[in-house]
């Protein structure tokens, strides 16, 4: 990248002003409160580690009863457990009577598959997260925050175990510093932490905020006490292509829109039934979607391989498709030819022109070939599963997003973009050179 490149994340007064105006008003590092006996988190976290073996009264004090030696490995389960379905069906509850309409979002809305849990101790001086923002970490400058703590840090002197946050526009005058600066992490900490202030909040309320705040513990906590917190990330549907590296039906989760949507799916059968169909499974390579074109083969290989060992399936065969025929002759081949089930990494590894996607998905499910998506965990059995894949390729814009899936739509895409276009620019310029010159001689 050429010394004279200035990059800047793209901020969301660029694209649309809807979204300015709900980032810089709902959205601004907001306090909203919502009722702790119908959404009881905090509790039901509290009882997820009595359930490991240890008897936590107090959040405060979970230090005092769970070793630091056991604290990650703690918090890698709590960050798991979110993805029970009992969890889910009242976090998606909360979305939709708190969040959505305090926030002012738009239906239909996706959520974070697993939620963020964070035990700060107070014993761990070096085990803090650094102030940053979501689009420097990948993130997408449509995608919201909620940060809630599951214990009270309100008073002036919980301010170390409480999260910091400065309000978005300064957040952005303070990016760009420190870009056109070249800050070093310690820097940044110093000149960012001037502006912060105190996230003032505990059980019954959250803070709403954006990618583009500066946030962080920004120092160790010096309380004496434990803050263990939550965050997670929404999106609307409108702006499912501005998510950044975090890709829909991965990352994010649709929710149902009502409770009567949600008490609908919590009766379909088991997944495992379905998938024993007596045909042989063949896993899918392909770097022929712009979605898929960057992900190394092993690396597709390896999270089928783990895919299939979680859900007790066998792997029979492999086939790769051919790179530059961007109609998939191979995926075709299996859908229309082969009698077996097919194992590919991704929905965005399907056709991106959608009546051409439709029909192949249309084909597999008439003739009873299971497709299962690795990255999103979604499969192709039945025909309310075929709904929800094309929810989530229209959630996600796919085919017609404005950049690539996965691809931050950002200043810095745009800088190698560029880098990439000039070096193109200059090799056919100069192969044009050299072929009139061959031609020359020859004649």
């Amino acid at each position: 990248m050429s010394e004279t490149v200035s990059l800047e994340p793209i901020q969301a007064h660029e694209i649309d002003s809807e979204l300015e105006r709900s980032l810089t008003h709902e959205w601004d590092a907001q306090i909203i409160t919502y009722p702790n006996d119908l959404f009881p988190f905090n509790e039901w976290i509290r009882d997820r580690i009595r359930l490991a073996g240890y008897p936590v009264e107090d959040l405060s004090y979970f230090h005092e009863v769970v070793p630091a030696s056991e604290t990650y490995r703690i918090t890698k389960q709590l960050c798991s457990d979110t993805n029970l379905p009992e969890f889910r069906r009242l976090l998606n509850r909360f979305v939709r009577e708190v969040v959505v309409p305090k926030g002012k979002l738009r239906q239909p809305v996706a959520v974070q598959r697993f939620m963020n849990v964070r035990i700060m101790l107070p014993t761990t001086p070096e085990l803090f997260f650094p102030l940053h923002t979501g689009l420097l970490y990948g993130h997408g400058v449509a995608s919201r925050s909620l940060w809630l703590p599951f214990v009270d840090v309100t008073a002036d002197e919980d301010k170390t175990r409480a999260m910091q946050i400065i309000p978005i526009k300064k957040s952005r005058e303070l990016v760009r510093y420190a870009i056109d600066h070249k800050l070093t992490m310690q820097q940044m900490t110093e000149v960012w932490g001037k502006h912060t202030h105190q996230i003032k909040a505990g059980p019954g309320s959250c803070c709403l905020f954006s990618q583009e705040h500066i946030h962080g513990s920004g120092m160790p906590n010096t309380t004496g006490k434990t803050r263990i917190s939550m965050d997670f990330r929404i999106a609307e549907a409108m702006y499912g292509d501005l998510l950044g590296r975090k890709i829909p039906a991965g990352y994010f989760h649709l929710i149902p829109n009502t409770e009567e949507e949600e008490e609908r799916l919590a009766r379909t059968p088991p997944r495992e039934v379905q998938f024993k169909n007596g045909k042989q499974n063949i896993f899918y390579v392909a770097n022929n979607t712009a979605a898929t074109y960057s992900i190394p083969v092993h690396l597709q290989r390896y999270m089928m391989y783990d895919y299939i060992n979680k859900k007790g399936l066998s792997c029979d065969y492999e086939l790769f498709d051919l790179e530059d025929m961007l109609h998939c002759p191979t995926l075709w081949h299996l859908v229309e030819d082969r009698s077996a089930n097919i194992v590919m990494y991704s929905i965005f590894a399907l056709p991106e022109e959608q009546a051409e996607r439709d029909r192949m998905l249309e084909t597999a499910l008439q003739r009873g070939n299971i497709v299962h998506f690795v990255n999103e965990d979604l499969q192709l059995v039945t025909a309310d599963d075929l709904a929800t894949i094309r929810n989530y390729l229209e959630f996600s814009r796919y085919g017609r997003s404005r950049l690539p899936m996965g691809l931050p739509f950002s200043d810095l895409s745009r800088a190698y973009f560029d880098r990439w276009a000039a070096s193109l620019a200059r090799y056919q310029h100069t192969g044009n050179r050299d072929a009139a010159s061959s031609g020359d001689a020859i004649g």
